[in-house]
């Protein structure tokens, strides 16, 4: 990560970055506080926004109606009711097939593939400078509206930024001049900024090549990629200034363009210049899916499915998902667009599923790769510099089959080639954010001649009489590159005003003008005098100089006159000798990559299927590819979902589920297994991960891959054993080996906990946790809902204050419902009431309608067929079921319902008044949700926000924060934890009596009752990592064999009592936590023999239980005592023998030091684990 040094302006402002694409949009931004250091964040929430990844993107949709107003935009345009409304209204629907974008591109750039022809018209009196507006409108409400629900008073914190804003908009390379200006305009209509100088200034344009640079170095090549990789030294010896740069190539892939950028590098000191013009290519994703539905409309021509609605159903399918899977030509591949009845052997359409060669999909990307390797040759030969490194990022970068085919161009040119990040957002949004702050690159090459129209003296033996500089030529950002002109009117008035055309020359292509650059010269022009030519006419004469400033992103241009006052030249931050006077017009563009899958999920699919014999056969993603339903029909393959309900604690209140709702597992694997199988796919995707996205990646991974250390998270209410069986799948999975040390790399925690480090290491929490409040962690996942509150003692120290709450409840619960709901709505459906269906259609609703879900008022859809699938009695219109929107809030009510509960139980049990409350987790992406909690907790003058809707942010983000940090410093005990034993009769004590008749004589003499209990640690007891919680037990035996193991159980109270007594009251709120026994043979022998009842000799044993729950993991110990003569000198020792069969945190460890008590007597202390065997007494 780049260093960066604390902002130091003197005010707090915001950085916003846009990026406009032609598929997908997204915004990043950057809270500037003095003194601080400056952090970009994404906005990865957007209205109606469906998949749990959080995409950090948005579609680049609009619909209008027919009087031009905007009426829907972004994933909202998606919706069905939005769709069936704009079909009943006759709106215009604007997108990425049809881009809106495309209207504005550069008329130069390379396109013969392309022509206005194929771009439909914009709406009727609205141009596409008038649309940008309208989206950039939308996108400012998105961030005002992201920041306020994200941030800490959020409204207050937007009020104090809204005027002071900078802009950053980016565009692709091969946008100009009118490009740029309409960005500018746009930027205006939107109402960004007002149509004044001081509004202009606070936008700032930037190609996406340079800002997909800033990303690349503030995240990638500012770690160890550079400065690790050995350089050759000169032969001479010498050391040459470029001795220590590298050549490096972005190749930002997006959807509608294809930029590569390239740079000469040094990072101490950070130096960067731009070694070649910029190049830009129209061959961006969607240009693959444009040629998609030409093969597809070919290959279905006169078939039933070969209507044009349904091709283009077909082509979005295609889009948005078979596109982003493609890797292999080898193999084929598949659109999922209809239903099981959907069969047509003659087009390879089998169960809804239209089948293609593998090989006619990778012709479709020929075209693209071929840009770019063409456009890499052009910059290779032009750079000064050898390339060292390509970077592949944007959206078309999440293609494997984009990767491994250049990857193998770059190979055999031994240049390293990687993709530094697979989020789509990150590279030009956040690099845009970063260009702002960091500023990095110092120079930049003209892409072409630049100059001036202008007459000279007629001169025969000269053929060029214009003033311009070479393309390719190397600015720095302050050069100047000027000309002087002679000015000539014949009457005083027409000099004015100077008006001079900058002009750029491409070569075969026409001159066009970029611009008029124009200042008044009145005061000068009264001071001008008569002057008379040779041939007799009078005119008027005055000397202007043009001046070209091109270093900087955007081409400024300046106008000077002598006035014969001190000359400076205004706006350009620098004096001239000469002229006075200065006119800058801002010129740049804007382009955005964009990819299918847009959010560049950070997440996968908790699915595995296995072949009959246990084979595991897919995985994660790859297990929801089309193929397998083919498999699991032919083959017998079982597919496994929501597996991790088989290790639930049994104990966790979950009446709504039982083991038969839950998917059985297959023969011969258990869920220990499954859950071995899965972290092992994980470790190998981490891996692969690394080794792409990191230069010398293989090289890094094999250096560290026996000291990985492993965090692993779980819910709140996993346990002790869940925690055991999470240890053992690591070992199944190879992560670490069935030793010591390789045990003590494997660290647990808890999502709760992980989910608050995150909201700390985020920044965007920092704000809620100021005073001596509380704050709330509600971590809503696919499965559980865990609920956690901490209190901050002192910076970075925190405490938890209320024991942690844990909700079988999560979203895949709200699924379930759905299915129920389904079922039963069809019933009595011929066509789509079967299993299948219902199924198909379930499926359906958990990854996109209940992800958009958002509004009980509005009616929600399934859009589960073709436009063929009709049935008026049950609500299906054009392959879409529709539901009201109230029945589907009835399947939301009962999470939301556990939530509250468990928030509330927090604030009665915190010891702390609770102020804020953070929406964490999958499930908090889901609208309905957030504001159904925020109208329950902001009457309680609660503050409610939720940091970041990016699934895999919170819990594993935190998870790594957790071991670096380790922020929690003590906890909280869920439960009361002790030990059943015996206690010694009383005859006093009442509910003694009434177990007189369960008494039970002792071999001293003593009678005791059974099944007492003895709380070592009460629920609610606020307990700091090395604290520790003990108390005594004596066992009497007959057989001093007996005394050669020490064993016990530690039980957990689960009930509302504060002091339990005894386990037979309740004894469905007792279970067995852990068992520990320790070998004691040794000290068996130095025990001394008693006498007691009627002279019977007997042995006594003296031990203590020890628990220690501060960490992460409850531990117990067990610690008994020695006889120890005075005369003895006997060291103090630790029984090496004792074993853990319930593995707590400190396990492989040094142990605990051993301390002597007042008699001079060792007490030996061992981890724990038993078999219950003996009676044991409180001492």
């Amino acid at each position: 990560m780049l260093p960066r040094q604390p902002y130091r302006g003197p005010v707090r402002k915001l950085v916003l970055a846009f990026d406009v694409g032609t598929t997908y949009s997204a915004i990043s931004y950057c809270i500037l506080d003095p003194g601080e250091v400056p952090k970009i964040e994404p906005v990865t929430r957007y209205p109606a926004q469906e998949h749990s990844g959080g995409n950090s993107k948005i579609p680049s949709i609009l619909y209008y109606d027919s009087n031009g107003t905007a009426r829907a935009i972004g994933a909202e345009a998606r919706q069905e009711h939005i769709i069936e409304r704009a079909e009943e209204d006759g709106w215009i629907k604007l997108e990425w097939f049809v881009s809106w974008k495309l209207h504005l591109r550069a008329r130069n750039l390379a396109a013969n593939h392309i022509t206005d022809d194929d771009i439909p018209p914009l709406p009727r009196g609205k141009n596409a400078v008038e649309v940008l507006g309208d989206f950039m409108q939308y996108l400012f409400r998105c961030a005002r509206s992201y920041i306020e629900e994200t941030h800490p008073s959020g409204s207050n914190l937007w009020r104090s930024l809204e005027n002071r804003i900078e802009f950053v908009l980016t565009h692709p390379n091969g946008w100009e001049g009118p490009q740029q200006k309409q960005i500018r305009l746009a930027a205006v209509l939107g109402g960004l900024i007002p149509s004044t100088e001081d509004g202009m200034a606070r936008v700032h344009l930037l190609t996406e090549g340079e800002a997909s640079l800033h990303y690349c170095v503030a995240n990638i090549l500012a770690s160890d990629a550079l400065s690790k990789t050995p350089i050759l030294a000169p032969e001479d010896g010498e050391d040459d200034e470029n001795s220590a740069s590298q050549g490096v190539v972005i190749i930002d892939a997006g959807g509608g363009t294809l930029d590569l950028s390239a740079y000469s590098m040094t990072l101490s000191p950070t130096l960067i210049e731009e070694v070649a013009a910029a190049e830009c290519r129209l061959q961006g994703s969607v240009f693959v899916t444009r040629r998609a539905h030409d093969l597809l409309q070919a290959k279905l021509s006169g078939s039933r499915f070969g209507t044009p609605d349904i091709v283009q159903q077909m082509t979005d399918i295609f889009d948005s998902t078979t596109k982003l899977r493609f890797r292999n030509p080898e193999d084929p591949s598949y659109i999922k667009f209809g239903t099981v009845r959907d069969k047509d052997p003659q087009r390879d359409i089998r169960n809804g599923q239209l089948k293609l060669s593998g090989q006619d999909v990778a012709k479709l990307f020929e075209p693209s790769i071929s840009s770019i390797i063409e456009a890499f040759e052009i910059q290779r030969k032009a750079a000064g510099t050898p390339i060292t490194f390509v970077f592949f990022v944007g959206g078309f970068a999440a293609s494997d089959w984009m990767f491994a085919k250049l990857q193998a161009y770059f190979q055999s040119l031994s240049i390293s080639f990687s993709r530094p990040d697979n989020h789509c957002n990150k590279a030009v949004a956040d690099g845009a954010v970063s260009y702002f702050i960091d500023h990095l690159v110092s120079s930049r090459v003209a892409r072409f001649t630049y100059g001036t129209e202008c007459s000279v003296p007629f001169n025969p033996f000269d053929m060029e009489h214009r003033a311009r500089q070479k393309d390719g030529t190397r600015v720095s950002e302050q050069q100047e590159f000027s000309e002087t002109f002679a000015i000539r009117r014949y009457n005083q008035a027409a000099c004015n005003q100077v008006d001079v055309g900058i002009m750029s020359y491409r070569g075969l292509l026409p001159k066009p003008d970029w611009m008029d650059t124009e200042r008044n010269t009145s005061k000068i022009a009264e001071k001008l005098t008569l002057k008379r030519s040779a041939e007799g006419t009078t005119y008027y004469a005055m000397e202007v100089k043009v001046i070209l400033l091109f270093g900087l992103t955007e081409l400024k241009a300046v106008i000077g006159w002598e006035d014969g006052v001190i000359p400076v030249i205004q706006g350009v931050n620098r004096c001239n000798s000469f002229f006075k006077g200065c006119t800058i017009t801002y010129l740049l563009g804007h382009r955005f990559p964009s990819q299918e899958n847009v959010g560049g999920d950070c997440k996968i699919p908790s699915i595995i299927c296995y072949d009959p014999d246990g084979t595991v056969c897919a995985v994660g993603a790859e297990a929801t590819q089309e193929y397998i339903e083919e498999k699991i029909e032919d083959d017998g393959w079982v597919k496994l979902e929501w597996w991790k309900l088989h290790l639930r604690p049994r104990t966790m209140a979950s009446s709504h589920v039982t083991d038969q709702d839950i998917p059985a597992l297959p023969q011969n694997k258990t869920a220990v297994q499954v859950l071995a199988d899965f972290m092992h796919y994980l470790y190998q995707c981490a891996r692969k991960y690394i080794e792409e996205s990191h230069s010398n990646g293989a090289d890094m991974l094999r250096s560290v891959e026996h000291t990985i250390e492993f965090v692993l998270s779980h819910p709140n209410g996993w346990e002790g054993p869940q925690q055991t069986q999470i240890r053992n799948a690591a070992i199944m999975a190879g992560l670490v080996p069935d030793t010591p040390e390789g045990r003590t790399r494997i660290h647990l925690v808890t999502e709760g906990e992980a989910s608050l480090h995150y909201c700390l290491g985020s920044g965007l929490a920092a704000d809620g946790f100021q005073g001596d409040e509380g704050v709330i962690i509600v971590d809503a996942g696919g499965g559980t809902i865990d609920v956690s509150a901490y209190h901050m003692t002192t910076l970075p120290s925190f405490e938890e204050i209320a024991p942690a709450e844990c909700r079988l409840q999560g979203s895949i619960f709200v699924s379930r419902r759905a299915k129920a709901m389904l079922r039963e709505k069809l019933r009595g459906s011929s066509q789509y009431g079967s299993e299948d269906m219902i199924s198909h259609m379930a499926a359906i609703f958990d990854s996109t309608t209940k992800q958009r879900f958002s509004n009980e008022d509005d009616p929600a859809y399934i859009k589960f067929g073709t436009i063929r699938d009709k049935d008026p009695n049950f609500n299906i219109r054009s392959g879409q079921l529709k539901l009201m929107g109230s029945d589907v809030a009835a399947l939301f009510e009962p999470s939301a319902a556990a939530i509250i509960e468990a928030i509330e139980e927090q604030r009665h049990a915190a010891a702390r008044t609770i102020s804020t409350v953070f929406l964490v987790g999958g499930f908090a992406a889901s609208d309905w949700l957030f504001m159904k909690l925020q109208n329950h907790l902001r009457p309680l003058g609660l503050e409610f926000c939720r940091p970041d809707s990016h699934t895999a942010k919170a819990v594993a983000d935190g998870a790594v924060a957790f071991f670096l940090d380790h922020r929690v410093s003590a906890r909280v005990a869920k439960f009361t934890y002790g030990t059943r034993c015996a206690t010694q009769f009383d005859r006093n004590d009442p509910q003694h009596k009434l177990r007189a008749s369960m008494a039970v004589p002792r071999p001293s003499g003593r009678t005791v009752l059974p099944n007492a209990f003895s709380a070592i640690l009460t629920k609610g007891t606020a307990v700091s990592e090395t604290k520790e919680f003990s108390k005594s037990f004596i066992t009497e035996v007959v057989d001093r064999s007996a005394c050669n193991m020490i064993t016990t159980e530690i039980i957990c109270y689960r009930g509302d009592s504060p002091s339990p007594r005894w386990t037979d009251l309740e004894p469905g709120m007792f279970s067995t936590l852990c068992n520990v026994h320790a070998d004691t043979s040794k000290v068996a022998r130095t025990i001394s023999p008693r006498r007691g009842y009627a002279g019977l000799q007997f042995y006594r044993q003296e031990f203590s239980i020890i628990l220690m729950f501060g960490l992460t993991e409850l531990q117990a110990q067990l610690c008994w005592k020695e006889d120890v003569s005075d005369s003895r000198d006997l060291a103090p020792r630790c029984d090496i023998d004792a074993r853990a069969m319930f593995r707590g945190l400190n396990e492989g460890k040094e142990r605990t030091p051993l301390t002597y008590d007042t008699n001079a007597r060792i007490l030996d202390r061992s981890p724990a684990a038993v078999v219950f065997d003996q009676v044991v007494e409180a001492a």
